[in-house]
Order: structure tokens, then C-alpha cells, then sequence
């Protein structure tokens, strides 16, 4: 599917990574990479033990899964996190049908929902679609569907179901974007966790 390569924009991610402190992205390729250590679809993340790769307990990792099909993902990052204890931050389709969003909200994991600032009728008025990237880094049109990250934690509870919130994904983006235009997104951690988003 074409949407298995989208990439996430960079804004989105750097919010997290200031958050979350990303050592790896383990859905990329050589081309569209976020992180500087990565695993690709040839390395194979859903067969390989990430202890191999000297993540430590306690990390987070970052995956933005290919959309044709991301229950294997969720199902590994799941796993890496009860047996390895690797958090991991997931970028995922809004669809609450299916049956990987029923394997996340049964977990004591964290889902943030993004969703549209302000109304149609506002000058400022954003909707809560992603634009993501094509291969040469441009924005797309064309997202039909609502996305919300799901963050897995190291040795998650599968006894506890999902917190849930709502992030209008422009104050997201706003967020991110200033960590890039300032180029010290470790010093503007805790200014972002303490950026109300959910106002």
C-alpha cells in the first residue's frame, strides 16, 4: 500500500523524542529514518529480539508501523515492553474496529488522540489530520483518517486498561516545531510537558 510509506512529520515526532528520548525507529528505511540508530523492513523488527540490539530497560523506541498491517507491530512492541521492558511510542490510524486497537486499550498504555483545534468557522481552525510526508519530505493531501500515538511503557501492566486523552494536533505541531527552529529540543522538555495541550 502507498500509505506504508508515509513518513511522519518531523514536528510530530520531535515532540515525542523530547519526551520519550528515542534510541531507535524500528518501522523505517534508509531514506525516511527519525532516529539515528533504526531497523529496516530487511533487518526485520517483528523477528529480532531487541536485546540484540543493546537497548537498555527502560528505553523508548519509536514506530510509525506500515498501515497495510500493524497488528504484528503493536503485538511486538507489546511484547518487547512485558519481556524486555522497551517502551515504545507508536503513530497509529484512529480505528478503534479493529483488533489492535482492542490489544491497546486493554493495557495500561497511554493514548493520545489527536483531534482539530478551535471551529470551521475560525480563521485558525486546524483539523486533526495528519499530513504526512511523501519520499522527497513534501506534505500530502489526501489522509481520510484521524491518528493518535499509543505509548507503550517499559514493562507495561496488561492488567490496566488505556488512559486516553485529546491533543489538538496543531499545538503538537506548534510544540515540535519550535525544538527544530531552536535546535535544543532536550532544553524545552520540561516547557513542553508543562504546555497544556489538552486546553
Amino acid at each position: 500500500m502507498a500509505n506504508d510509506m508515509w513518513r511522519t512529520p518531523k514536528p510530530v515526532f520531535e515532540y515525542y523524542n523530547s519526551r520519550y528520548d528515542f534510541v531507535y525507529d524500528v518501522a523505517a528505511s534508509d531514506e525516511n529514518h527519525l532516529c539515528e540508530k533504526y531497523i529496516t523492513e530487511d533487518d526485520n523488527f517483528l523477528t529480532e529480539d531487541l536485546n540484540g540490539y543493546d537497548i537498555e530497560s527502560g528505553s523508548y523506541v519509536w514506530c510509525n508501523p506500515p498501515y497495510s498491517n500493524p497488528l504484528p507491530f503493536v503485538q511486538k512492541c507489546i511484547t518487547e515492553s512485558i519481556n524486555n521492558g522497551i517502551g515504545t511510542v507508536m503513530l497509529l490510524n484512529h480505528d478503534m474496529s479493529v483488533e489492535w486497537s482492542s490489544l491497546l486499550v486493554t493495557i495500561g498504555c497511554r493514548i493520545e488522540v489527536f483531534i482539530a483545534s478551535g471551529s470551521k468557522q475560525d480563521k485558525d481552525y486546524c483539523n486533526g489530520r495528519m499530513a504526512f510526508l511523501d519520499g522527497d519530505g513534501n506534505p500530502m493531501s489526501g489522509n481520510n483518517k484521524g491518528q493518535f500515538t499509543a505509548i507503550i511503557p517499559p514493562f507495561v501492566d496488561v492488567h490496566r486498561d488505556a488512559d486516553t486523552s485529546y491533543v489538538p494536533l496543531s499545538r503538537v505541531m506548534e510544540c515540535g516545531q519550535r525544538m527544530i527552529d531552536e535546535s535544543t529540543p532536550r532544553e524545552l522538555t520540561k516547557q513542553t510537558e508543562n504546555y497544556n495541550l489538552a486546553a
